[in-house]
């Protein structure tokens, strides 16, 4: 059975310095959003990366206990499928960035389906079966425009023959990856779709049934329905977030939100020089916080001076530059803020909001950036 992961009060501990909350009830709905959507195939949730700075073995757990047909399980790397796998979970857990030779015994050990696309990682995950008197799962990937992982469509047929013939394995899904994650390129896209597609045609007139064909990402699940074929891989809006305008048929819930306490108050009188490199001055008398978030906890040292939290309902801005364990704030606008009170990092406050996605545009990044550059040292809390 999963790990279980018990409710927590979702007031932040005295104890912590910075905490993330994590809203399951928010995820449950994002997912239940997608299964209405997409109707009888199946989902692929990735949850590599710490389900993107969530926690994977939390989130996997949880879906797993609470929705009726448990979706299977995407992770980069080998590491990542054992902590789900010591946590309890028994669903298929894919590796997406294939497996290294020398990693085979323990993918087979440990029930992992990696992805493959080149004939001495076949051989040495064959040989693996066989000694643990086992079958195991891949899938075999296709680089249809990506030029990152994958076997290029040319060389697609004669190589998915060997993986169908290879002793100790099984062939259960064929893949690809757009190369443009929002769609912006519809003709490329469209292109990269079409390659997938044709080739497995020619499998089923061979005769080689495969059970899964997928490459929709979180934008195809939204604006893409051709891509769905048998299975999708959403990631991002799973944690409550589209990269595409047109995503009006879900009301995605971000589900983590970020507060830091407020550790320093001080008034500083007109021309006082703020943190490291002195890039900013006060213009008049001013109330400094210091809060207990900084750049190794995720918040980005590009959101020096340009950045915003939100303080007792008001957005208040970041001000100097970004220290490695803290952040100051212009709070003047908040004269009832006291030390020891939390701000609000990201996530929604009163009236205000500040989430992954604005933080993203301040940094000049991506919410995928935001979301799983929040650290360690930010305690999780799960509340559903």
């Amino acid at each position: 059975m999963p790990a279980n992961i018990s409710d927590h009060d979702a007031r932040p501990r005295a104890s912590a310095s910075s905490i993330a909350e994590i809203d399951l009830g928010a995820l449950l709905s994002n997912l239940q959003q997608i299964r209405a959507q997409i109707g009888d195939r199946e989902i692929l949730a990735v949850v590599k990366a710490n389900a993107y700075g969530h926690g994977a073995l939390p989130i996997a757990a949880y879906l797993s206990r609470n929705m009726p047909k448990p979706p299977l399980w995407a992770v980069a790397f080998l590491e990542e499928g054992i902590v789900l796998r010591a946590g309890g979970i028994s669903g298929p857990i894919v590796l997406m960035t294939g497996a290294p030779q020398e990693q085979a015994g323990d993918i087979v050990a440990h029930d992992l389906s990696p992805v493959i696309f080149e004939k001495s990682t076949l051989q040495a995950l064959s040989r693996a079966a066989l000694r643990a008197e086992k079958e195991m799962t891949v899938h075999v990937k296709i680089d249809t425009g990506m030029g990152r992982l994958g076997i290029l469509p040319a060389e697609a047929l004669p190589f998915i023959e060997a993986v169908t013939k290879a002793p100790g394995i099984r062939l259960v899904g064929i893949l690809s990856h757009f190369a443009h994650p929002d769609l912006v390129d519809a003709d490329f896209t469209q292109g990269q779709l079409l390659s997938l597609q044709k080739i497995m045609g020619e499998l089923e007139k061979g005769g080689i049934k495969v059970p899964y064909c997928h490459m929709a990402n979180s934008a195809a699940v939204v604006g893409l329905n051709a891509a769905y074929l048998t299975l999708v891989r959403p990631g991002l809006m799973l944690y409550g977030y589209s990269n595409l305008e047109n995503k009006e048929r879900f009301q995605l819930k971000p589900v983590m939100q970020v507060k830091a306490r407020v550790i320093a108050l001080k008034k500083l009188p007109p021309g006082s020089s703020i943190s490291y490199g002195r890039t900013y001055f006060t213009k008049k008398e001013s109330r400094i916080a210091t809060v207990s978030i900084g750049y190794a906890d995720g918040y980005p040292c590009s959101l020096s001076n340009r950045g915003e939290m939100i303080a007792k309902g008001i957005r208040v801005p970041v001000v100097g530059r970004v220290c490695m364990d803290m952040t100051l704030l212009d709070v003047t606008a908040v004269p009832d803020l006291k030390l020891g009170d939390w701000v609000t990092v990201m996530g929604a406050e009163g009236e205000q909001c500040v989430w992954a996605d604005e933080l993203a545009r301040w940094a000049e990044t991506h919410p995928y950036e935001i979301l799983c550059g929040i650290g360690p040292r930010v305690r999780r809390q799960y509340i559903s």
